[in-house]
Formats: C-alpha cells, structure tokens, sequence
C-alpha cells in the first residue's frame, strides 16, 4: 500500500491501551487529555506542581493510566519476541512458530483485559452470583454477556464496528485452546502474524467496548489496580 506522507503508522506497541488515561467522572477511557472526555465531556484540569525554587510549574495532567501494568508487560514481552532474530532449529521444521509464544501472551493480555471489564462492568452488583460462578472466558462472552446486555460480545463487537475483530479473536481462542490440549501445530506462523497484525485493532475494539458497557457506574473500580476476588 502506498502511503501518503500526511500518513502516520499507528503501532501495536505504542498507540493502542499504552497512551490512554481513565477520565475520574464517568470511568471512560481516551487519550487526548485536553480535549473533553468522549464518553460524559468532562474536561480535565492540569495540575500546578511547584518548581524547586518556588516558583509555579509548567501545569501537567496526572492521571491514571487505562490497563493494569501487566498488560503493558505482556505488550513488552509480546514485542521482544516478534523483533527477535529467528534461530536455526531443525526441530519444528517450519510446523511450529518459533514465535508461537506470541500467540499465547496474546490471549492472556485479552483475558486479563475481559477480567478488568466484567468486573467494571458489574460494578455495581460486585456480588452478582453469576459471573462469580462463571469464571470460564468463553461463557464469560457468550451467556454471561448475552444474560447481561441481550447479545454476546462477539455481536457487540460487530455492532460497534470491529467484526474482524470479533473473527479473529474467535480464532485465536480455538487455536490457543488447540494448542494447549495437544494440537502442537495449531498455532502456526500464519497464526502469530495475524495475532500482531490485530493487535492494535484489538486495543481499540475493547477501549470502545469498555466505554460502551463499564463507564457511568456509580461504583468506580479502578481497571490499573483491582485485585480480583478469589
């Protein structure tokens, strides 16, 4: 594809969960602080930290940021091994991704976001029997999801733009459960390739999904730093 020099290449590693900030009054997620918050238009206000010599600071907005520090660690992780150099193996034989391991950080960054939604998301009913029953992923998205808002999260997701994304996490669940149960060659370097390729998109999908479903709650649970319930 031709780029025009007014285009900018949004990264995986940098432009999706990583800038975002958490907006105190309704709990949604964006990332131009100056601007109004998309989700209740509050605006934000720079705080004034004294200079050393006492004089007044240049104003900076402190803010917490939009995911727990184990999803920029996944990130970070996720990145090391898709820019590392590829080694000579006879092993795998081109049937294995050497970066296979891509692919499982990759679910486990989506788990940990879909944990922090369902429990924002409940907020307010933080001793629903129901998704405290429900620990599994998949009846997470499906039933526990379709019992909440009337449609599964891979509708909503299609609902909201991001039917690609919808398809490609549904693959990656089915390959990554594969994998896991026996099937070696499940993930393959097809796989891995797609999982950066959409890496990004993903992001993006469940910061619109998270402001759609988990923001207004009167009962705010911080997305950076809950612990869940055992």
């Amino acid at each position: 594809m031709t780029m025009t020099s007014s285009e900018v290449v949004r990264s995986a590693w940098t432009d999706g969960l990583v800038p975002m900030v958490h907006c105190p009054g309704c709990h949604g997620l964006y990332k131009d602080v100056h601007q109004p918050c998309p989700v209740c238009q509050r605006q934000m206000q720079p705080d004034a930290f004294p200079e050393p010599n006492g004089r007044d600071g240049v104003p900076r907005y402190t803010l917490p940021g939009a995911a727990p520090y184990t999803i920029f660690v996944l990130l970070d992780l996720m990145r090391n091994e898709w820019e590392r150099p590829l080694t000579a193996t006879n092993g795998m034989a081109g049937r294995v991704s050497q970066c296979l391991v891509i692919v499982i950080l990759f679910w486990t960054a989506f788990e940990v976001l879909m944990e922090r939604f369902f429990e924002a998301a409940f907020a307010d009913d933080p001793e629903n029997k129901e998704l405290r029953r429900t620990p599994n992923i998949g009846q997470r998205l499906d039933r526990v999801y379709r019992d909440r808002w009337g449609r599964t999260f891979w509708d909503d997701l299609t609902d909201i733009g991001y039917p690609e994304v919808a398809r490609h996490l549904q693959t990656v669940q089915h390959r990554r459960n594969a994998f896991i149960h026996g099937d070696a060659e499940a993930i393959d370097e097809a796989l891995v390739t797609s999982a950066v390729a959409n890496l990004l998109d993903v992001q993006l999908a469940w910061i619109a999904l998270f402001n759609k479903r988990c923001t207004g709650k009167q009962n705010k649970i911080p997305v950076w730093a809950f612990k869940p319930k055992p």
